[in-house]
């Protein structure tokens, strides 16, 4: 019997049938989900006008860290690279791409995608170490030295695996799987497999769980060391994320009662869990209150927060659509448009921007719309 939280890394990260590891069915034909850089070329553009605020509020430093943790199929890395080679090659000159990734079948899809980048500074490759063993001050063998830049991730961190809790009787209760009579993987339910789980439940619900009976909630115990490896990777700059998620509350709120796990797997969505260990990706909502929380404590200032529609709008989708019209296909454009629309990725997607090191008072323009809730 294990914690639904070792199950979920296993299914995800094992070596030998890992979903991320021999799997990965990202994209459109045979995959299991879109991201938005598979959806349309705007994501990539726009992000790239947003790199290169980032890179000038820098003061253009050269190399200029561009850091993607969960590349995927290396689609966004090359898009970018694509962009900026023709756009500005002063600055692709000056970039140098690392790509954090599992060992496998992502990895070789990302080596194949680069190789045609003639760059100074050549792709890497670094993989987080197991949690636990980024605890230490000394930095992971082959982790790059402290640079300036960017750590970005889209549709990362809801992968992470997670520890998921239920209020029954009064009190939380763990999830665990073990196998059944039938040799298929059940649900068990126990007492709390780590002292920490207690006090963050502690802190986000209160003591008084009388009217939480049946709350199920998701605790990711990896994002403090996975926040902590990246931030290693910089002397100064700034971290971008971009998933699904809301801030803390809202999570935790009534409409959010059956907790936020999801599988997908043929572009649809299923709750059943514990089917195909594998072969279906396992995800829960981002809590973007935590991640600025965590990196606030490492001394990152809160640069923007909103949705991924206001974030586009801001860096110019309109003028993008404008431009480009006459030469794409009703299709494309209506792929495009599901990057912004309330009901598709536009607001459950989140974005958030934090600096370190950086001399405050530059306006990002993906977050001059605002209008949400701050997560701190």
């Amino acid at each position: 019997m294990i914690t639904f939280c070792e199950f979920m890394r296993q299914a995800a990260a094992g070596p030998e049938g890992g979903y991320y590891t021999r799997h990965a069915g990202i994209g459109r034909e045979g995959g299991d989900f879109l991201t938005s850089p598979e959806t349309s070329p705007a994501f990539a553009t726009l992000l790239a006008l947003q790199i290169g605020e980032i890179d000038r509020s820098l003061g253009s430093p050269d190399p200029f860290y561009l850091i993607e943790a969960g590349p995927g199929n290396g689609t966004l890395m090359a898009d970018l690279l694509t962009i900026f080679r023709k756009a500005d090659p002063s600055f692709f000159q000056r970039l140098s791409p690392i790509l954090c990734e599992l060992p496998g079948v992502l990895e070789s899809r990302q080596r194949e995608r680069l190789r045609e980048f003639d760059l100074v500074h050549p792709p890497r490759w670094i993989a987080l170490p197991r949690t636990g063993d980024n605890s230490s001050l000394a930095l992971p063998e082959g982790w790059p030295a402290p640079g300036e830049g960017l750590v970005m991730g889209n549709e990362f961190l809801d992968a992470l695996p997670v520890h998921r809790l239920r209020v029954t009787e009064g009190r939380w209760r763990e999830c665990y799987i073990g196998l059944g009579k039938d040799g298929k993987n059940e649900e068990i339910w126990g007492e709390l497999s780590e002292d920490s789980l207690a006090s963050i439940l502690s802190e986000h619900f209160g003591e008084d769980l009388s009217s939480r009976e049946g709350q199920e909630t998701e605790i990711c115990l990896d994002l403090p060391p996975v926040l902590a490896a990246l931030d290693r990777c910089l002397s100064s700059g700034f971290m971008l994320w971009i998933d699904y998620g809301d801030i803390g509350s809202e999570i935790r709120s009534e409409r959010r009662r059956g907790g936020t796990l999801r599988a997908y797997r043929g572009h649809q969505v299923s709750d059943r869990l514990l089917e195909s260990p594998g072969q279906v990706d396992l995800t829960a909502f981002v809590d973007f209150s935590r991640v600025a929380k965590e990196l606030a404590g490492r001394e990152y200032r809160l640069e923007g927060y909103t949705d991924q529609m206001s974030w586009l709008m801001g860096l110019g989708f309109e003028e993008w659509v404008q431009a480009n019209a006459d030469r794409l296909s009703d299709d494309a454009l209506r792929e495009a448009g599901t990057l912004i629309h309330p009901l598709r990725m536009g607001r459950v997607f989140k974005v958030l921007l934090m600096s370190k090191n950086v001399s405050p008072g530059k306006t990002f323009e993906g977050f001059r719309f605002g209008g949400l809730r701050p997560p701190l």
